[in-house]
């Protein structure tokens, strides 16, 4: 699916405040709101971070499907390519 590269930015580093390790997860979290930001101070605050992420969340849900998707398909890509023992 084609999406703006903002909303898209937005997507992947929701998804990586899920699913990185706990010990990043500060990080990943910080960067998720700054996209947030962006667009809450584009939208001279009449928008919330929730708001935003309500807007997006069923994009989001296609995104996390996708996403899992292809993980599935590069691990079976990769089992594919090592040779038999």
């Amino acid at each position: 699916m084609s999406r703006n590269a903002e909303i898209e930015r937005i997507l992947e580093a929701w998804w990586q405040s899920e699913h990185c390790p706990d010990n990043e997860r500060s990080n990943a979290l910080a960067a998720l709101n700054a996209l947030l930001d962006q667009i809450v101070a584009r939208s001279d605050k009449n928008f919330t971070r929730d708001q935003i992420q309500d807007y997006l969340f069923s994009q989001y849900q296609d995104f996390r499907i996708q996403r899992k998707r292809n993980d599935k398909l590069a691990v079976a890509q990769s089992a594919a390519k090592k040779p038999s023992v």
